[in-house]
């Protein structure tokens, strides 16, 4: 078995956080950056019901990866936990066990999705010429879907065990591969979106076997497969895996009234709203890492039973947070003005684009410092936490300030007042956070 070759038990905490945040938030971007390209491609083959396919299939693909994505947080946790404990000896066993649990659960999720690929197709048009094609794109991206896992979990136990490098390599692999594979397949050799799911297929392969060969070669794999063993980490990583879950499953409902409110100001404010959603997800790529990216770094520390590195951890997020908000404030309110035009957006569309880069930065401040709480909710074991905020945020959070936005201020009031509700209740979480902290280093000095 190999030994990971970093702990964040040692050496500074600023330069571990600054590598573990910057590679997750690159990996991340690169996904969203293919996924744009991917449906820009689509787009040049002027089939709406083409296109309308691709944004089908990569909503169920975001929903397969969000009913996963606690499994993978739970098992980077356990073990970074491990690493700082020094017990090393276990780690190939539960990765092991940790990347069979997630495929399995992301093979049963695409299985049930496959039950209804009919239905996702009628949605285009029962009759349309183009529903054919669009059930196989479906079935490609769904079988694609566990093999996407597997490339997600591989990164995220290589993150927990300090390689974020090679973490990033093996996200990049697969994102290259796709942004290089696609164009070929759907206008060289002319398969068109029968092209585009193959390219998706191939490389989910390409970095799902990278992931494997990474963590086998510098980790460590077992071979043996124990029912005790995966009954045992399945129990410990469900402890984390279905609170986060349960947490995951409260914005889409939060989002969905917010976008019928939006709806009702016309078609031009949903284009800029669409551009706003693709801006965000760039400009702050950061903040949706972070939890990835400090979880491994506090919990190893808490595993070393060292709360001044916690401690210290925790300041160099907030620093982190703060001056990453105050610089994408800046750039946004330099750009706000152009970002409209260069789109093609005009009257209602643009003054929401305007007003959201003027004032949405400052509420995404506090929005920031939450995943800093939501990290260490994780890290500390009190996890049930990130489900009762991400609800609490989703209803009392932003049903009565989108309704209260939109009468004083209209279309630009809906997603400010959503953000300023977010804001409030983030700040709420950031204070339980600070107290759970201060409770537990407490009784830690006690002892």
């Amino acid at each position: 078995m190999k030994t990971p070759t970093t702990s964040f038990t040692r050496g500074p905490i600023a330069h571990h956080l600054l590598v573990m945040s910057s590679t997750s938030a690159i990996a991340l971007l690169a996904v969203f950056l293919t996924d744009i390209l991917t449906l820009t491609y689509v787009a040049l083959l002027h089939d709406e019901a083409l296109v309308a396919a691709v944004g089908i299939a990569k909503t169920l693909t975001f929903f397969n990866g969000s009913l996963v994505a606690g499994i993978i947080v739970a098992a980077g946790t356990m073990i970074s936990r491990r690493v700082g404990q020094g017990a090393c000896a276990a780690l190939p066993a539960l990765i092991t066990h940790m990347l069979i649990m997630a495929t399995l659960a992301a093979a049963v999720v695409s299985l049930i999705l496959w039950r209804y690929l009919d239905f996702f197709a009628g949605l285009l048009g029962a009759n349309a010429p183009t529903s054919a094609i669009a059930r196989q794109f479906i079935a490609m991206t769904l079988l694609a879907s566990p093999l996407t896992t597997i490339t997600q979990a591989a990164a995220q136990a290589l993150r927990a065990c300090g390689h974020s490098g090679r973490a990033l390599a093996v996200v990049l692999a697969a994102a290259l591969c796709l942004a290089v594979v696609d164009p070929l397949l759907i206008f060289v050799f002319g398969l068109k979106l029968w092209g585009a799911g193959l390219s998706c297929l191939i490389a989910a392969a390409l970095g799902a076997l990278l992931g494997l060969q990474q963590l086998h070669r510098h980790v460590g794999l077992t071979s043996k497969v124990r029912w005790r063993l995966l009954r045992l980490f399945g129990g410990r990583i469900n402890r984390i895996a279905l609170p986060f879950t349960l947490g995951s499953l409260a914005m889409p409902l939060a989002l969905a009234y917010t976008m019928a409110q939006l709806a009702t100001f016309g078609i031009s404010v949903m284009a800029g709203m669409a551009l706003m959603d693709r801006i965000l997800q760039i400009v702050y790529c950061l903040y949706f890492a972070l939890p990835g990216a400090l979880v491994p770094i506090l919990a190893q520390n808490l595993g070393a039973g060292d709360g001044m590195r916690v401690q210290a951890t925790l300041r160099s997020a907030c620093k982190l947070v703060l001056g990453h908000g105050l610089a994408v404030w800046a750039l946004l309110l330099l750009v706000s003005a152009w970002l409209g035009p260069l789109f093609g957006l005009t009257g209602p569309g643009q003054h929401l684009v305007e007003q959201l880069c003027r004032f949405g930065p400052g509420f995404w401040l506090l929005i920031g410092l939450d995943f800093v709480a939501i990290s260490l909710f994780i890290s500390r074991g009190q996890v049930w936490w990130v489900p009762g905020y991400a609800w609490l945020r989703a209803t009392l959070g932003s049903v009565p300030f989108v309704w209260a936005g939109a009468q004083a201020f209209g279309a630009s009031g809906v997603m400010l007042g959503l953000w300023c509700g977010n804001a409030l209740v983030a700040l709420i979480s950031i204070a339980t956070a600070v107290a759970i902290n201060r409770r537990r280093t407490y009784r830690a000095h006690e002892q």
